[in-house]
């Protein structure tokens, strides 16, 4: 069973670790936080997929190609984050790849919220009806991958399998 992630980070640790020649003092390590991509996170060793969306993958291009929106939403959800603790809610588990499926937050900003409304991820999934009302909003207002010829990060893994012959 997959346990709870209460997880705060860039937190700073003010306890130190002694040397064996007590004049160097050296930071003790903490979990790193890092953004894999538009709709995952990690926390030390610990992937996290986050809940009902699904943001473009580094390779998904758009606009037949000349757009690429997966380091976009990547760099989006960097900056929503800015450096703030992060606290995810395991929701749910991927068992496709294995990993928990947590509600995020910074603060009270929810960030899945945040990643839908402003166009870089739609909303996915069997909760998809959670994110659904951000979504049609960012459509309107053409944001994001909204302001161009897209297709949600599923359509197009279907498509690049049908092309291959898979």
């Amino acid at each position: 069973m997959w346990r709870l992630i209460f997880l705060a980070c860039f937190l700073p640790l003010a306890a130190v670790a002694q040397t064996d020649d007590d004049t160097k003092a050296r930071p003790i390590s903490k979990p790193r936080f890092q953004v894999v991509d538009g709709n995952t996170v990690r926390f030390g060793s610990q992937v996290v997929r986050l809940f009902a969306i699904d943001a473009p993958g580094r390779e998904q291009t758009c606009d037949d190609g000349q757009w690429h929106p997966g380091p976009l939403a990547k760099k989006a959800l960097e900056e929503f984050i800015a450096g703030r603790p992060v606290n995810c809610k395991q929701v749910d588990v991927d068992t496709r790849n294995n990993r928990p499926v947590a509600q995020c937050f910074v603060g009270d900003d929810d960030l899945q919220a945040m990643m839908v409304s402003a166009g870089w991820a739609w909303s996915s999934g069997r909760y998809r009806d959670r994110y659904a009302p951000e979504e049609r909003e960012a459509a309107i207002r053409k944001a994001g991958v909204h302001g161009h010829r897209c297709v949600p990060p599923s359509e197009w893994r279907t498509q690049q399998r049908e092309r291959s012959g898979q």
